[in-house]
């Protein structure tokens, strides 16, 4: 049977939640069922998809409201929602303590470190020494823009090459990594560029858009069957734990 995957909502786009096509098409390609889940408030949900879905799918999206990763606001280059924030951040947590598969993709990622005590810079260019453009102009977002390094014996070492060249569209990154979090890949910039655990089966973040490069690159294929994969079997090990509380 195939694994059913819930795609978590970006946020909030006027009055209408949204999830651009890329993550879905991904998912069904990978072999997986994707549903949607949207942001809500009702403590019930969490603990309903957690029942539902055999692995998650944090897709990019807005930047993150610093306060929730102890700072200020010190830019005006991004736009927040804490109500979106507040949500993402409730619902990981409670995936994290169910032990399931989750998939994080940019901002996904940079809410994974969250999750786990990190931080971020509110923007690359308060980090020191000089980075590369990581927000990319081009017109197809499958183009490459830099290139990466795959750490050894990482999870995404048995996925990558040592060597790949990845999409790029942030322009925030990792500044502290979490508690029981391993780097997985860098750009040659030192900027972090793939985080996971070191205590679950299969808990990876990329800062890059594996799903929009399905079509020129096998090894951002292989990222998502890995992950179809992992998801398959992961809810018979786990207990549902009881539903979370809200922040």
């Amino acid at each position: 049977m195939k694994p059913i995957i819930g795609i978590v909502s970006c946020g909030y786009m006027k009055q209408r939640q949204f999830v651009p096509q890329t993550y879905i098409q991904a998912i069904k390609k990978s072999g997986g069922i994707p549903i949607l889940l949207p942001c809500t408030q009702d403590e019930d949900a969490y603990f309903s998809y957690g029942r539902q879905c055999d692995g998650f799918l944090f897709c990019g999206g807005d930047d993150v409201t610093p306060l929730l990763f102890g700072e200020e606001l010190m830019t005006e280059r991004g736009a927040t929602d804490y109500r979106t924030d507040n949500f993402h951040i409730t619902l990981m947590k409670y995936l994290l303590s169910l032990k399931l598969p989750i998939l994080a993709i940019c901002r996904g990622m940079q809410l994974l470190n969250i999750c786990h005590g990190g931080t971020i810079y509110q923007d690359i260019s308060l980090r020191w020494p000089a980075s590369l453009n990581h927000m990319q102009l081009s017109e197809d977002r499958s183009d490459p823009c830099h290139k990466i390094t795959v750490i050894k014996d990482s999870i995404l070492s048995n996925i990558f090459n040592e060597n790949e060249v990845v999409n790029s569209f942030h322009h925030q990154c990792i500044r502290i990594l979490g508690a029981n979090l391993n780097i997985s890949a860098v750009a040659s910039d030192g900027i972090i560029e793939a985080i996971e655990s070191d205590q679950l089966p299969f808990v990876v973040g990329v800062q890059w858009h594996p799903e929009c490069m399905l079509n020129v690159s096998s090894s951002m294929q292989k990222l998502f069957y890995t992950f179809i994969e992992k998801s398959k079997n992961a809810k018979n090990l786990q207990y549902i734990s009881p539903k979370p509380r809200t922040q």
